[in-house]
Formats: structure tokens, sequence, C-alpha cells
């Protein structure tokens, strides 16, 4: 359990735990943690939908899901929620690291899929933002006349 794993870590504080989804949302209205780690397969209420209700009752809460499910789409999902970390159980990862570095404000995945949500991120931006090559030049030129 997650306790017993951070008895040694001085920095790392557990300050409570949940059974369900239900308890998580609970806990957190409560508690206000830094980080929360939270199970996408939780009972009652999974993880992905109890997710956008952390992020509304604690906004600074910055939540790393557990899972072990490994599927790009998931992780995704998670991601695309709120989520700032996702964790596949039963991988090497060091859950402490994966802790520290999230709470510094660094998304915690694997480097497939940020590299997709990257690409996704750039895509959407050019299509709220898009921008003709005729008027960035017209930016550059009227910039570099001084008007």
């Amino acid at each position: 359990m997650l306790c017993e794993q951070f008895q040694l870590e001085p920095d790392i504080e557990i300050i409570g735990e949940a059974r369900d989804g239900w308890e998580a949302i609970a806990a957190v209205g409560r508690l206000t943690p830094d980080i929360l780690t939270l199970d996408v397969d939780l009972p009652g209420l999974n993880g992905l939908d109890v997710l956008p209700l952390v992020r509304w009752y604690s906004p600074r809460t910055k939540v790393i899901m557990l899972s072990g499910q490994d599927d790009e789409k998931t992780i995704r999902e998670a991601l695309r929620r709120g989520a700032q970390g996702y964790i596949v159980k039963g991988s090497r990862t060091d859950l402490g690291k994966a802790i520290r570095a999230v709470n510094r404000g660094e998304v915690w995945a694997k480097r497939r899929v940020l590299a997709t949500v990257i690409e996704e991120m750039v895509r959407l931006a050019a299509l709220t933002f898009p921008i003709h090559r005729e008027q960035a030049c017209a930016c550059l030129k009227a910039e570099r006349s001084g008007i």
C-alpha cells in the first residue's frame, strides 16, 4: 500500500485514503491535498469520472492516475480531463519521483503519449489561431519599418 511505500520518504506525507470514487471526492474537498494519486478502476465512480470533480473541488490539487490499463486512448483521456500524471501499475516507475515531478509542475506519462498529446495541441492551436503566411510576413514588415 502507498502508506508503507512512503514511510521512508520525509518529503511525502499521506494525509488520507479512499475506498471508492465518492470517498475520493469527499476526501479531496475536505483535505485539499497537493497531490492526489487516483486509481482509474475505482469502484462506484471510476477515476476518469472522478477526475473532473476533483479538479472542480480543489483546482490546485495535482492528480496522478494509477491504472492497470496501458492503452494510449485511456492515458490521453486522463490527461485531457486534467491529470498531470499517469502511471501504469506494475511498471517500474518510481512513484516518489513521479510525485515530486508533478509537484514541480511537470507532466508524468509515457513519452510516446506526451508526443501525441503535444501534436494534437499544436494541431488544435493552428485551427483555433490560424495565421496565414502573408499575414505573418506583413507583421514582420510592419515591425521592421517601425509601424
